[in-house]
């Protein structure tokens, strides 16, 4: 069972005590806070210059700091980038809880409203830059790939759920294959070709139309 938006934003914030946040070690106010400092600036960089611009050295200079006070926060690198992973992704799944999306009763409605969210976000070129970057961390270590994973298995979830609400008829074993469809053409409206490609006029629209006929409803 999938978990909820709550649980994977508390899963993604936490850590294995109640001194860490989002994987590190922060038993004080100030060191919280200094580690949501360092997490947002790495996310900046990993916006602007991808994960090979993310280094300690880039990362102490932009923050300034030492580095090594840096790396008494982050011992690894692998430390690092699975910190940020963390940072960004419940960063994205507190948008989804801020805007109410999944929220609201009438479940069409939500469907057509979380599916919109996800391709605002696939279409925001500063989203798109640092999804790129997570996705190239997940696919090269172990620790982000953990983490994405999770998001990702929320993220179907989120789809299958509203599937079975909406067509009951579909058998149980083909709810997970749609939902996964569905979240690959959401995924679609990102830079599939690169950032000089411009998907064509009506993608959108097409996409929505898509996920209602593969969720079996008319269009």
């Amino acid at each position: 069972m999938s978990l909820s938006l709550d649980e994977t934003l508390a899963h993604l914030s936490s850590g294995h005590t109640p001194n860490e946040l989002y994987g590190v070690a922060a038993p004080s106010a100030k060191s919280r806070a200094t580690v949501e400092k360092v997490l947002e600036e790495a996310e900046t960089i990993l916006a602007e210059e991808g994960v090979a611009g993310l280094t300690f050295r880039a990362l102490a200079r932009r923050c300034d700091m030492r580095l090594s006070n840096l790396q008494y926060y982050f011992a690894t690198q692998e430390d690092l980038l699975t910190a940020v992973t963390r940072y960004v992704l419940a960063r994205r799944l507190s948008e989804l809880k801020a805007r109410g999306t999944l929220r609201l009763t009438d479940v069409a409605q939500r469907f057509t409203a979380y599916l919109e969210f996800r391709m605002d976000r696939a279409a925001d070129p500063r989203a798109r830059a640092i999804t790129t970057g997570l996705k190239d961390l997940a696919l090269r270590q172990d620790g982000p790939a953990q983490h994405f994973a999770q998001t990702c298995r929320f993220h179907t979830g989120v789809l299958e759920h509203m599937i079975s609400a909406l067509a009951p008829d579909i058998p149980a074993q083909d709810v997970s294959r749609k939902a996964v469809m569905i979240a690959a053409l959401v995924e679609a409206v990102g830079p599939v070709c690169g950032r000089h490609f411009e998907p064509p006029e009506g993608l959108r629209r097409a996409i929505l139309l898509q996920a209602r006929s593969i969720t079996g409803l008319p269009a």
